[in-house]
């Protein structure tokens, strides 16, 4: 949720009939509180892909061994298929397996994850499907940007702002009132996605490094994002 007050240039043309001169000696008249509100749906244009890698073993160091050089493959390949993505590697982590009995370490299994963050949602099948010749998928989940999302937010609250003057002019008007008594006090913003990003998950699977992989089908899909403002207003005496 995002509460603040809205810079007053930006909000000058949208909020022109609520301007009053500050020298004026007019006293304040009663309050109206209102909300106004604005939805846009935008194409998701980032994905972040999720990776992982288990190896298992009797020998821990021979494990670790082993996963370090694939998961060092896998990373390679998701560079030389998306140069431009963000590669991270994080959730390294050795267990210990027992005996049914518990009391003996029979076996080690090793876990790796790898994440990939990408603007090349055209090309992400294909990166996907080279990063699982050596790394399971996870699954992947499409968003909007920050870039994007700043670009909306400015639109949502210019939207918004404009909704809730039109709803502060017709209750004006409502009660036999000029809509330029009024004068803008406060506003508060909420912002808010509808619904969550779309996300595709994989099932649950081991990495093969021998057998080719054949592209997965990826739609990016859209998002929904939604602004309230609420403005409290001043009835200023004529």
């Amino acid at each position: 949720m995002m509460r603040s007050l809205i810079p007053a240039m930006l909000l000058a043309p949208a909020l022109a009939f609520a301007q009053v001169n500050a020298a004026s000696p007019r006293s304040d008249g009663a309050a109206i509180v209102m909300t106004g509100s604005a939805e846009i749906e935008v194409p998701n244009d980032e994905a972040v892909a999720s990776f992982y890698l288990e190896v298992q073993d009797g020998d821990l160091a021979k494990a670790q061994s082993l996963l370090n050089q694939r998961v060092a493959e896998g990373v390679a390949q998701l560079k030389r298929s998306d140069p431009k993505g963000q590669v991270e590697t994080a959730g390294y982590g050795s267990y210990p397996i027992y005996s049914r009995e518990g009391r003996q370490v029979i076996a080690w299994r090793v876990r790796q994850a790898v994440t990939l963050r990408t603007s090349d949602l055209a090309g992400l099948p294909r990166t996907v499907a080279a990063a699982q010749r050596t790394l399971a998928l996870g699954g992947v989940d499409f968003r909007l940007s920050r870039l994007g999302r700043d670009r909306v937010e400015a639109d949502l609250i210019l939207a918004a702002v404009a909704n809730l003057n039109a709803r502060l002019a017709a209750a004006a008007r409502a009660l036999g009132v000029a809509p330029e008594r009024l004068r803008m006090e406060e506003l508060n913003f909420a912002a808010t996605a509808a619904r969550p990003p779309m996300q595709v998950r994989a099932m649950e699977m081991r990495a093969s490094a021998a057998e080719p992989v054949a592209e997965p089908q990826l739609d990016a899909g859209r998002s929904l994002h939604q602004m309230t403002v609420t403005g409290r207003a001043r009835l200023l005496s004529p």
